[in-house]
Protein backbone atom coordinates (compact mmCIF):
# COMPACT_ATOMS: atom_id res chain seq x y z
CA UNK A 1 0.00 0.00 0.00
CA UNK A 2 3.03 2.28 0.51
CA UNK A 3 6.11 2.39 -1.92
CA UNK A 4 8.21 5.22 -1.86
CA UNK A 5 8.36 7.74 0.78
CA UNK A 6 10.33 11.11 1.46
CA UNK A 7 11.58 10.94 5.43
CA UNK A 8 12.68 13.55 7.62
CA UNK A 9 14.83 11.96 10.81
CA UNK A 10 14.45 14.32 13.34
CA UNK A 11 16.96 14.54 16.09
CA UNK A 12 18.65 11.50 15.59
CA UNK A 13 22.33 10.29 16.75
CA UNK A 14 24.46 11.17 13.72
CA UNK A 15 27.74 10.33 14.72
CA UNK A 16 26.13 6.58 15.09
CA UNK A 17 24.44 6.61 11.55
CA UNK A 18 28.20 8.35 9.91
CA UNK A 19 30.06 5.56 11.09
CA UNK A 20 28.04 2.29 10.99
CA UNK A 21 29.25 0.01 8.84
CA UNK A 22 27.15 -0.96 6.61
CA UNK A 23 26.70 2.75 5.16
CA UNK A 24 29.25 3.83 3.09
CA UNK A 25 28.52 7.87 3.03
CA UNK A 26 30.21 9.81 0.07
CA UNK A 27 30.49 13.47 -0.21
CA UNK A 28 28.50 15.06 -3.25
CA UNK A 29 31.06 16.18 -6.22
CA UNK A 30 30.83 20.39 -6.44
CA UNK A 31 29.97 20.86 -10.65
CA UNK A 32 31.99 24.00 -10.55
CA UNK A 33 35.22 23.18 -8.70
CA UNK A 34 35.16 19.58 -9.01
CA UNK A 35 35.92 18.75 -5.19
CA UNK A 36 33.84 16.20 -2.80
CA UNK A 37 31.45 18.52 -1.06
CA UNK A 38 31.25 17.13 2.67
CA UNK A 39 28.43 19.39 3.71
CA UNK A 40 26.50 16.36 1.48
CA UNK A 41 26.60 13.22 2.88
CA UNK A 42 24.96 9.87 0.87
CA UNK A 43 24.56 6.65 1.37
CA UNK A 44 23.00 3.95 -0.63
CA UNK A 45 21.16 1.52 1.02
CA UNK A 46 19.11 -1.74 -0.55
CA UNK A 47 17.49 0.55 -3.41
CA UNK A 48 16.95 3.60 -1.07
CA UNK A 49 19.11 6.53 0.00
CA UNK A 50 20.32 8.06 3.02
CA UNK A 51 21.50 12.04 2.88
CA UNK A 52 22.40 14.31 5.00
CA UNK A 53 22.41 18.01 4.33
CA UNK A 54 24.94 20.25 5.95
CA UNK A 55 27.08 17.97 7.55
CA UNK A 56 29.42 20.34 8.79
CA UNK A 57 26.52 22.42 10.69
CA UNK A 58 25.18 21.95 13.61
CA UNK A 59 22.34 21.42 12.90
CA UNK A 60 22.50 18.62 9.91
CA UNK A 61 18.95 17.58 7.93
CA UNK A 62 18.78 13.95 7.34
CA UNK A 63 16.66 12.14 4.65
CA UNK A 64 15.55 8.65 3.98
CA UNK A 65 13.73 8.31 0.46
CA UNK A 66 13.25 5.69 -1.63
CA UNK A 67 10.76 2.54 -1.92
CA UNK A 68 10.45 0.89 1.57
CA UNK A 69 8.77 -1.61 -0.95
CA UNK A 70 11.61 -2.67 -2.52
CA UNK A 71 13.60 -1.97 0.72
CA UNK A 72 11.39 -5.12 2.57
CA UNK A 73 11.79 -7.05 -1.37
CA UNK A 74 15.42 -6.60 -1.43
CA UNK A 75 16.20 -7.78 2.44
CA UNK A 76 14.23 -10.46 1.88
CA UNK A 77 15.41 -11.92 -1.08
CA UNK A 78 12.79 -11.29 -3.28
CA UNK A 79 14.22 -10.50 -7.23
CA UNK A 80 11.85 -9.12 -9.56
CA UNK A 81 10.79 -12.09 -12.35
CA UNK A 82 13.31 -10.41 -14.98
CA UNK A 83 16.33 -9.76 -13.08
CA UNK A 84 19.37 -10.39 -14.63
CA UNK A 85 22.55 -10.30 -12.59
CA UNK A 86 24.37 -8.88 -15.92
CA UNK A 87 22.21 -6.29 -16.04
CA UNK A 88 21.59 -3.16 -14.13
CA UNK A 89 18.76 -3.65 -11.61
CA UNK A 90 16.54 -1.10 -9.78
CA UNK A 91 15.04 -3.23 -7.49
CA UNK A 92 11.15 -5.26 -7.28
CA UNK A 93 7.95 -3.34 -6.08
CA UNK A 94 5.18 -5.53 -7.85
CA UNK A 95 4.39 -8.24 -5.50
CA UNK A 96 1.93 -7.29 -2.99
CA UNK A 97 3.19 -5.06 0.21
CA UNK A 98 0.75 -5.95 2.65
CA UNK A 99 0.36 -3.70 6.58
CA UNK A 100 2.39 -6.43 8.26
CA UNK A 101 5.41 -6.17 5.97
CA UNK A 102 4.98 -2.40 6.28
CA UNK A 103 5.44 -2.67 9.83
CA UNK A 104 8.85 -5.07 9.81
CA UNK A 105 9.97 -2.02 7.81
CA UNK A 106 9.15 0.50 9.95
CA UNK A 107 10.82 -1.70 12.60
CA UNK A 108 13.50 -1.86 10.43
CA UNK A 109 14.25 1.65 10.13
CA UNK A 110 13.81 2.25 14.09
CA UNK A 111 16.77 0.14 14.77
CA UNK A 112 18.25 1.45 11.73
CA UNK A 113 18.36 5.12 12.76
CA UNK A 114 17.88 4.11 16.59
CA UNK A 115 14.85 6.36 16.86
CA UNK A 116 11.51 6.07 17.14
CA UNK A 117 8.28 5.99 14.30
CA UNK A 118 7.54 8.92 15.24
CA UNK A 119 10.72 10.67 14.50
CA UNK A 120 10.02 9.45 10.99
CA UNK A 121 8.50 12.71 9.26
CA UNK A 122 7.12 12.37 6.14
CA UNK A 123 7.57 15.02 3.72
CA UNK A 124 6.43 12.40 0.55
CA UNK A 125 4.76 9.48 0.49
CA UNK A 126 3.09 7.18 -2.35
CA UNK A 127 0.24 4.71 -1.64
CA UNK A 128 -0.59 2.40 -4.31
CA UNK A 129 -2.24 -1.01 -5.21
CA UNK A 130 -1.40 -3.82 -7.39
CA UNK A 131 -4.11 -5.18 -9.09
CA UNK A 132 -4.13 -8.87 -10.50
CA UNK A 133 -6.73 -8.46 -13.09
CA UNK A 134 -8.09 -11.51 -15.80
CA UNK A 135 -7.27 -9.25 -18.87
CA UNK A 136 -3.88 -7.46 -20.60
CA UNK A 137 -3.59 -4.30 -18.39
CA UNK A 138 -3.06 -2.51 -22.05
CA UNK A 139 -6.03 -3.32 -23.31
CA UNK A 140 -7.52 -0.88 -20.31
CA UNK A 141 -4.45 2.13 -20.48
CA UNK A 142 -5.22 2.75 -24.11
CA UNK A 143 -8.60 4.00 -23.12
CA UNK A 144 -7.58 6.44 -20.89
CA UNK A 145 -8.45 9.77 -21.68
CA UNK A 146 -8.84 12.44 -18.52
CA UNK A 147 -8.72 12.79 -14.93
CA UNK A 148 -10.00 15.76 -13.15
CA UNK A 149 -9.90 17.82 -16.67
CA UNK A 150 -5.81 17.02 -17.52
CA UNK A 151 -5.14 14.62 -20.22
CA UNK A 152 -2.91 11.51 -19.14
CA UNK A 153 0.32 11.93 -20.58
CA UNK A 154 1.82 8.25 -21.50
CA UNK A 155 5.38 6.29 -21.73
CA UNK A 156 6.87 2.92 -21.85
CA UNK A 157 4.87 2.56 -25.37
CA UNK A 158 1.62 3.23 -23.66
CA UNK A 159 2.01 1.16 -20.55
CA UNK A 160 2.33 3.87 -18.19
CA UNK A 161 -0.17 6.51 -17.81
CA UNK A 162 0.23 9.36 -15.50
CA UNK A 163 -1.68 13.15 -14.58
CA UNK A 164 0.37 15.54 -12.48
CA UNK A 165 -1.50 17.63 -10.58
CA UNK A 166 -0.86 20.44 -8.24
CA UNK A 167 0.08 18.75 -5.27
CA UNK A 168 -0.12 15.15 -6.27
CA UNK A 169 0.81 12.60 -9.15
CA UNK A 170 -2.27 10.20 -10.19
CA UNK A 171 -0.58 6.76 -11.82
CA UNK A 172 -1.86 3.55 -14.17
CA UNK A 173 0.83 1.59 -15.33
CA UNK A 174 1.27 -2.13 -16.23
CA UNK A 175 3.52 -3.88 -13.72
CA UNK A 176 3.93 -7.14 -15.64
CA UNK A 177 5.37 -5.06 -18.72
CA UNK A 178 7.78 -3.64 -16.40
CA UNK A 179 9.11 -6.65 -14.78
CA UNK A 180 8.07 -9.37 -17.26
CA UNK A 181 5.33 -11.08 -14.99
CA UNK A 182 3.39 -14.21 -15.96
CA UNK A 183 0.42 -12.43 -14.01
CA UNK A 184 -1.53 -9.49 -15.41
CA UNK A 185 -0.62 -6.57 -12.91
CA UNK A 186 -2.17 -3.06 -13.17
CA UNK A 187 -1.13 -0.95 -10.46
CA UNK A 188 -2.87 1.98 -9.54
CA UNK A 189 -0.74 5.03 -7.64
CA UNK A 190 -0.82 8.08 -6.00
CA UNK A 191 2.28 10.53 -5.19
CA UNK A 192 1.55 12.49 -2.38
CA UNK A 193 4.14 15.54 -2.80
CA UNK A 194 2.91 18.69 -0.30
CA UNK A 195 2.06 18.06 3.52
CA UNK A 196 -1.47 19.63 3.14
CA UNK A 197 -2.55 16.71 1.71
CA UNK A 198 -1.34 13.72 4.39
CA UNK A 199 -2.76 16.52 6.49
CA UNK A 200 -6.06 15.53 5.63
CA UNK A 201 -5.34 11.98 6.63
CA UNK A 202 -4.15 12.58 9.67
CA UNK A 203 -0.53 11.24 8.53
CA UNK A 204 2.64 12.93 9.83
CA UNK A 205 4.95 10.52 10.72
CA UNK A 206 5.73 6.96 10.24
CA UNK A 207 3.57 6.32 14.09
CA UNK A 208 0.50 7.09 11.95
CA UNK A 209 0.42 4.61 10.04
CA UNK A 210 -2.10 1.79 10.76
CA UNK A 211 -5.28 -0.11 10.20
CA UNK A 212 -7.71 3.19 9.72
CA UNK A 213 -5.27 5.12 8.57
CA UNK A 214 -4.84 3.24 5.43
CA UNK A 215 -8.70 2.33 5.42
CA UNK A 216 -8.76 6.05 4.92
CA UNK A 217 -5.77 5.63 2.32
CA UNK A 218 -8.16 2.89 0.39
CA UNK A 219 -11.36 5.11 0.06
CA UNK A 220 -8.93 7.80 -1.35
CA UNK A 221 -7.29 6.07 -3.62
CA UNK A 222 -10.80 4.14 -5.03
CA UNK A 223 -11.97 7.83 -5.39
CA UNK A 224 -8.91 8.94 -7.61
CA UNK A 225 -9.62 6.13 -9.56
CA UNK A 226 -13.49 6.82 -10.11
CA UNK A 227 -12.38 10.09 -11.10
CA UNK A 228 -10.78 8.75 -14.13
CA UNK A 229 -12.43 8.82 -17.59
CA UNK A 230 -11.98 6.12 -19.39
CA UNK A 231 -12.93 4.60 -22.60
CA UNK A 232 -13.72 0.45 -22.83
CA UNK A 233 -12.14 -0.84 -25.65
CA UNK A 234 -13.75 -4.02 -25.09
CA UNK A 235 -17.47 -2.23 -26.42
CA UNK A 236 -19.11 -5.00 -28.93
CA UNK A 237 -19.49 -2.38 -31.61
CA UNK A 238 -21.91 -5.19 -33.27
CA UNK A 239 -24.66 -4.02 -30.79
CA UNK A 240 -24.69 -0.45 -31.11
CA UNK A 241 -26.94 1.66 -33.04
CA UNK A 242 -25.45 3.81 -36.39
CA UNK A 243 -26.23 7.17 -33.84
CA UNK A 244 -24.07 5.22 -31.07
CA UNK A 245 -21.36 4.20 -33.42
CA UNK A 246 -20.67 7.96 -34.43
CA UNK A 247 -21.04 8.96 -30.95
CA UNK A 248 -18.27 6.81 -29.72
CA UNK A 249 -16.30 7.73 -32.20
CA UNK A 250 -15.83 10.99 -30.49
CA UNK A 251 -15.91 9.49 -27.23
CA UNK A 252 -12.55 7.38 -27.62
CA UNK A 253 -10.67 10.90 -28.17
CA UNK A 254 -9.46 11.88 -25.56
CA UNK A 255 -8.95 15.37 -26.90
CA UNK A 256 -12.63 16.00 -27.94
CA UNK A 257 -13.66 15.55 -24.31
CA UNK A 258 -11.16 18.36 -23.12
CA UNK A 259 -10.82 20.56 -26.32
CA UNK A 260 -14.00 20.57 -28.03
CA UNK A 261 -16.53 19.74 -25.30
CA UNK A 262 -17.34 22.79 -23.01
CA UNK A 263 -17.37 21.55 -19.13
CA UNK A 264 -21.16 22.67 -19.16
CA UNK A 265 -22.10 19.71 -22.03
CA UNK A 266 -19.43 16.53 -20.51
CA UNK A 267 -22.07 15.29 -18.08
CA UNK A 268 -24.50 14.74 -20.08
CA UNK A 269 -21.82 12.46 -22.96
CA UNK A 270 -20.40 10.69 -19.66
CA UNK A 271 -23.65 9.49 -19.04
CA UNK A 272 -24.47 8.20 -22.69
CA UNK A 273 -20.89 6.51 -23.08
CA UNK A 274 -21.82 5.18 -19.10
CA UNK A 275 -24.66 3.47 -20.38
CA UNK A 276 -22.86 2.08 -23.55
CA UNK A 277 -20.55 0.60 -21.54
CA UNK A 278 -22.29 -0.90 -19.04
CA UNK A 279 -24.71 -2.43 -21.79
CA UNK A 280 -22.24 -3.47 -24.15
CA UNK A 281 -18.69 -3.69 -22.55
CA UNK A 282 -16.46 -6.34 -20.36
CA UNK A 283 -16.42 -3.15 -17.82
CA UNK A 284 -12.58 -3.23 -17.40
CA UNK A 285 -13.17 -0.36 -15.01
CA UNK A 286 -15.40 -1.85 -12.88
CA UNK A 287 -13.59 -5.24 -13.14
CA UNK A 288 -10.02 -3.04 -11.67
CA UNK A 289 -11.91 -1.79 -9.38
CA UNK A 290 -13.43 -4.75 -7.08
CA UNK A 291 -10.06 -5.90 -7.29
CA UNK A 292 -8.57 -3.00 -5.93
CA UNK A 293 -11.08 -3.03 -3.26
CA UNK A 294 -10.59 -6.81 -2.50
CA UNK A 295 -7.01 -6.57 -2.56
CA UNK A 296 -7.27 -3.74 0.27
CA UNK A 297 -9.41 -5.57 2.79
CA UNK A 298 -6.60 -8.21 2.64
CA UNK A 299 -3.16 -6.29 2.14
CA UNK A 300 -4.63 -3.95 5.15
CA UNK A 301 -5.48 -6.63 7.82
CA UNK A 302 -3.20 -6.22 10.33
CA UNK A 303 -2.23 -9.51 11.86
CA UNK A 304 -0.62 -11.20 15.01
CA UNK A 305 2.43 -11.74 13.26
CA UNK A 306 2.73 -7.82 12.47
CA UNK A 307 1.97 -6.95 16.33
CA UNK A 308 4.75 -9.56 17.47
CA UNK A 309 7.44 -9.13 14.92
CA UNK A 310 10.84 -9.63 14.88
CA UNK A 311 13.62 -8.61 12.91
CA UNK A 312 17.08 -10.04 11.69
CA UNK A 313 19.27 -7.48 13.50
CA UNK A 314 22.41 -9.13 12.01
CA UNK A 315 21.47 -7.66 8.61
CA UNK A 316 20.65 -4.65 10.01
CA UNK A 317 23.63 -2.12 10.57
CA UNK A 318 24.07 -1.23 14.11
CA UNK A 319 27.71 -1.14 14.65
CA UNK A 320 29.36 1.79 14.90
CA UNK A 321 32.87 0.99 16.61
CA UNK A 322 34.57 -0.70 13.83
CA UNK A 323 33.95 1.13 10.83
CA UNK A 324 36.74 3.56 9.72
CA UNK A 325 36.55 7.58 9.84
CA UNK A 326 34.79 8.62 6.48
CA UNK A 327 37.38 9.55 4.21
CA UNK A 328 39.95 9.52 6.64
CA UNK A 329 38.92 12.60 8.40
CA UNK A 330 38.32 13.41 12.21
CA UNK A 331 34.72 13.53 13.21
CA UNK A 332 34.85 16.92 14.16
CA UNK A 333 35.76 17.76 10.52
CA UNK A 334 32.87 16.23 9.38
CA UNK A 335 30.26 16.96 11.94
CA UNK A 336 31.80 20.85 13.02
CA UNK A 337 31.85 23.54 10.54
CA UNK A 338 34.80 25.49 10.52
Amino acid sequence: MIDYVKIYLEKIDLKRLIFSTGLDFNGGLSKTTGEINETVLVAHYHFCKITIYNAKSQNPHVLFTGSIHKLWNDLNGIKAPNYNPNKPYKGFNGNQFTINDIVEVRTYLETLFDCKASQMIFQNIEFGVNAIIDFNPYHYLKGLLYHKNILFEFSHYGNNAQVQHQNTIFKIYNKSYQFKMNENVLRVELKIMKMIELKFLDIRTFSDIDEIILANVQKMLLKRFDEVMHYDYSIDKKKLTKRELEAIKSYSNPRYWIEDLKPIHRDRHKKKLGKITQLYSKQLHQKIKTEILEKCVMINQLSQKAKCVTVNRSSIVINITQKQPYNSLTLNSILVQG
